[in-house]
């Protein structure tokens, strides 16, 4: 059975966090390397990853998000404009209750 769209997104958001882990030299957790290694095992890492992300100093965040020469920074940097763009709305819609 094929996998399905939240499935992959899943697993997409594994491979960014093990991406971030990986370029700062941190070990890739077991539990994240097996949801990119098989659909059998996805997981949502989105905080993880968010935090992961926050917790970069500039020259860091420059070379691990806004390296413009890796596709997975350049994918890393494109979830990372919709993350922050989605944080934006929602605060947006919160405050108008």
């Amino acid at each position: 059975m094929s996998p399905s769209n939240k499935e992959m997104q899943l697993c997409k958001n594994c491979q960014l966090y093990a991406y971030v882990l990986r370029a700062q030299g941190k070990e890739v957790p077991e539990e994240i390397q097996d949801c990119i290694d098989s659909y059998d095992y996805v997981l949502n890492c989105v905080k993880e990853l968010y935090a992961e992300i926050e917790s970069l100093d500039s020259e860091s965040f420059e070379k691990i998000v806004n390296n413009q020469e890796l596709l997975q920074s350049r994918e890393l940097a494109y979830w990372w404009e919709m993350q922050q763009e989605a944080d934006r709305l929602h605060k947006m819609l919160s405050s108008d209750t």
